[in-house]
């Protein structure tokens, strides 16, 4: 058996399992805690790890740590982790997930899936854990306000995900090679839910800062170029060429363009940014500013944290998800907003 495809030993990470005054000391670059030179080391941030200090991968701090802990992780300067067996951030489904962890889904976010920030595991944690407790429709509510009577179908990285397997999805294949017919590699979305009785939800994740902008004007011109004629009615072309660079983001741009071809005759799509509380970027603004009055794909901000505060304390299904949001770390410390919701639960 591959070390890919081993099973983790325990559960993920969570930040309450790092030292945060290792932390701490970490993120301001205290002497006692890391020093980044030839034959220099980084205190393991581990609970239970005092004074261990942990040489640097042949000898350089870009390369991070030896391994530590169980599962083995290696810690960056940052500070952040990165697992040694990628499938060991994954809590849901590992046996369907193997092959796009592999980079054998062609996925470019593969090669990250270990890292402690990784977006493809952060999403695929959470749909996936929904999916197998049969609460997709649950979350559809927080995502669009609109409460299906049924489970939604899930897709993953152009994969259409089922409770026991995942396949090609070949409604996306179609659509990507109309829309880009001459793009050398497709960028699938990060999650897709298909909603009986409403239609397409095209979700972009984001956990950390975002740098979705456009470089030149050119790129602009160019993307108008190959997504406005695919897609009539939907962007306002005028504006969008009047608009600052730094505004226009380009990838949530191409993501409305995508939802709009999948949409079948009747049905709605709106596609979400789901991000942290901690992000404020006025996403919605800049968006509505690019599409045009008679565009058919709403969009909405969601975020993790809204997501989380939607999914039932009560409800047993859900528990493990909900653990899962409460210990996620991001830079070794909590990702989320979330530790005065468990002291109202709590009290």
């Amino acid at each position: 058996m591959s070390e890919i495809e081993r099973a983790p030993t325990r559960r993920a990470y969570g930040w309450s399992d790092f030292d945060q005054e290792v932390v701490e000391g970490l993120v301001e670059n205290d002497a006692r805690f890391i020093d980044r030179r030839a034959g220099g080391w980084i205190a393991s941030p581990l609970l239970g790890h005092y004074d261990n200090q942990l040489p640097w991968q042949d000898d350089n701090f870009k390369k991070g740590s030896v391994a530590a802990g169980d599962p083995p992780v290696s810690f960056r300067a940052a500070p952040t982790y990165v697992l040694e067996r990628p499938l060991d951030n994954a809590i849901a489904g590992r046996e369907l997930i193997v092959d796009a962890v592999a980079g054998r889904w062609g996925n470019p976010e593969a090669n990250r899936f270990g890292n402690e920030n990784s977006e493809g595991a952060l999403t695929w944690n959470v749909f996936r854990t929904l999916q197998e407790a049969g609460r997709l429709a649950v979350v559809t509510g927080a995502l669009t306000g609109f409460e299906p009577a049924a489970e939604p179908d899930f897709f993953y990285w152009g994969r259409r995900v089922a409770l026991d397997a995942a396949t090609v999805w070949d409604e996306l294949s179609a659509t990507l090679a109309k829309l880009e017919p001459d793009a050398a590699q497709h960028v699938e979305p990060d999650v897709s839910l298909h909603v009986p009785g409403f239609g397409w939800v095209v979700i972009e994740a984001s956990f950390g800062p975002s740098s979705d902008a456009f470089d030149a004007p050119a790129e602009v011109d160019a993307f108008l170029g190959r997504y406005a004629p695919a897609c009539p009615g939907l962007f306002d072309e005028e504006r969008i060429r009047t608009t600052r660079l730094r505004d226009l983001p380009p990838l949530l741009l191409r993501t409305i363009a995508i939802a709009h071809s999948l949409r079948a005759e009747g049905e709605r799509a709106v596609v979400v940014a789901l991000v942290r509380e901690s992000d404020t970027a006025d996403v919605e603004r800049r968006i509505d500013r690019c599409l045009a009055d008679t565009a058919d794909v709403g969009f909405r901000r969601v975020t993790w944290e809204s997501l989380y505060r939607s999914l039932d304390a009560a409800d047993p299904a859900l528990w493990k998800l909900r653990a899962y949001l409460e210990a996620k770390s991001f830079g070794l410390r909590p990702a989320f907003a979330l530790q005065s919701d468990e002291k109202q639960e709590s009290g």
